[in-house]
C-alpha cells in the first residue's frame, strides 16, 4: 500500500513540476527522487520578491525503509548578502520502517549560497544546508520526534542540468522502536531544472 501511494504521489508531482525541477540521488544502498515547484515559473503566484516553493521527495533505504515528504516554503534573498537565499517552511513526512508507520510535520529552514560568476567561464557553483525538526507536538501516532539535516554542493555543468553531492542524516523516533537513525549517508545525484 505504501509503495503504491508513494509512486502515485511521485508521478503526480513529476507532472506538476514540469516547470521547475526533478532530481535523483543515489549511493550504494539508497535512492531518492526529489522535485521542486517554485513560483518563479507560475506568474499568478509571483506578486512579490518572495518565492513560494513546493518540495516533494521519496527516499528508499535498503528496500526496507521508505520516506515520502511533501512541503511548502517561502524563499527570499538575504538583505545585504549577495547570492544568499533563505527558505522557511514545513514538510509533511510519512515514513515506513518494517511494519511501523511514522508521520510528522517538521519545520524547515534552508540556506543556499550561489557563488558569484567566476573567471575563466567556470560553471555556476552553489552550497546548500537544510534542517528539519519536529518535536513530539508535531509528530503523530506512535511517532515521537523527527530531525533531518543535509549539506550539499552543486555545479551546473550544462545549462539547466546540475550534478551534486551531499550528506544527509535523518532520525525518526518511535515510541516502541529502539532504532532512531533512519538514514546516515553520502550521496551523489543529477538534477534537471526547467
Amino acid at each position: 500500500m505504501f509503495k503504491k501511494i508513494a509512486l502515485t504521489t511521485l508521478f503526480t508531482s513529476a507532472l506538476l513540476m514540469a516547470e521547475s525541477g526533478v532530481g535523483i540521488n543515489i549511493n550504494e544502498e539508497d535512492v531518492e527522487i526529489e522535485g521542486t515547484l517554485d513560483s518563479r515559473n507560475l506568474a499568478a503566484l509571483q506578486t512579490s520578491s518572495t518565492i513560494y516553493e513546493g518540495d516533494f521527495s521519496f527516499l528508499n533505504v535498503n528496500s526496507d525503509r521508505q520516506l515520502v515528504g511533501a512541503g511548502v516554503g517561502a524563499t527570499n534573498a538575504l538583505e545585504g548578502v549577495e547570492g544568499v537565499e533563505l527558505t522557511f517552511g514545513a514538510k509533511f513526512i510519512w515514513a515506513e520502517v518494517g511494519d511501523e508507520d511514522f508521520t510528522s510535520l517538521p519545520l524547515m529552514a534552508k540556506i543556499r549560497y550561489t557563488f558569484p560568476p567566476l573567471m575563466f567561464n567556470i560553471p555556476p557553483v552553489a552550497l546548500e544546508a537544510k534542517a528539519l525538526y519536529a518535536p513530539n507536538a508535531l509528530s503523530f501516532g506512535d511517532s515521537e520526534r523527527y530531525s533531518e539535516y543535509r549539506v550539499s554542493a552543486d555545479i551546473e555543468m550544462i545549462e539547466n542540468v546540475k550534478i551534486y553531492a551531499g550528506y544527509r542524516n535523518i532520525h525518526a523516533e518511535y515510541k516502541n522502536e529502539s532504532q532512531k537513525l533512519f538514514d546516515n549517508s553520502f550521496y551523489g545525484g543529477l538534477k534537471v531544472t526547467y
